[in-house]
């Protein structure tokens, strides 16, 4: 498989025959406001879990209140158990569809994501951009990789995309993986990992510092983290699902 990240954080279109992606908002903190502008920007149906309402709400606090009704999210999805009322009010009078999915016993992140397959059925693959984070609470950070690796396999043509504070992170599943890194293009920093965090793996790496072959990986015993991108391409071989990661820098490039 391809991957080319920098797509959706580029100030450009995306180029003709791209995968429009979605954007789901988590409970979660937002930023910065640049990055979320460009996820924002390239995607077509935008969904708000539960809370992550009140994230989109807040961001516009400010200096920025004025521009709050030009990001309306196609739609709030959850239990609606941490939605704020003036929150509530305010999208439910610009239009905005507030949906409540009561059963207890799956995630906010779930219901949203069977929301989004349930859109525009005519186009089987769909990628969708996670807000969220890995930083705060370990639990809820563990259990949002538990998730994208549960959705993904349950949906083969499904591809999630978390987009935390300072990294773009993804599955990379078994088989050949190519990731255009755009280190040249200013997007990202030389910093990648490979994580086996869904269980072992053997992995054979080409176009990283400390590039390995046929190397077992596994949480507990060696993992290649803190390895450096060494140029624009990078190439993963490995059996098993493993969680790959590339810091973004802080100011991304115009154009």
């Amino acid at each position: 498989m391809e991957f080319t990240p920098a797509l959706f954080l580029s100030d450009e279109e995306l180029p003709s025959g791209s995968t429009v992606p979605d954007l789901l908002i988590l409970n979660q903190p937002i930023s910065p406001f640049e990055v979320f502008e460009r996820l924002w920007r390239h995607s077509r149906y935008r969904i708000c879990a539960d809370g992550g309402a009140n994230r989109l709400f807040d961001i516009f606090d400010g200096p920025l209140e004025h521009a709050r009704a030009d990001f309306l999210p196609s739609i709030i999805h959850g239990d609606l158990d941490s939605l704020r009322d003036d929150v509530r009010q305010y999208y439910s009078s610009k239009g905005v569809e507030v949906s409540q999915d009561p059963d207890q016993y799956s995630t906010d992140f779930r219901k949203a994501i069977r929301k989004i397959e349930k859109t525009d059925l005519s186009s089987p693959r769909r990628e969708v951009l996670i807000l969220g984070t890995l930083s705060g609470r370990v639990d809820q950070g563990l259990g949002l990789l538990h998730e994208m690796t549960r959705e993904e396999t349950r949906n083969p043509n499904l591809r999630l995309w978390l987009i935390s504070e300072t990294n773009v992170s993804w599955i990379l599943r078994p088989g050949r993986n190519t990731i255009s890194t755009g280190l040249s293009a200013g997007y990202f920093t030389c910093n990648v990992g490979i994580v086996p965090v869904y269980g072992p793996a053997q992995i054979t790496t080409s176009g990283l510092e400390w590039d390995v072959q046929d190397w077992a990986t596994q949480m507990g015993h060696q993992v290649s983290t803190s390895n450096h991108a060494m140029g624009e391409q990078v190439e993963v071989e490995t059996d098993a699902s493993v969680l790959f990661t590339i810091e973004r820098r802080r100011r991304l490039p115009e154009g």
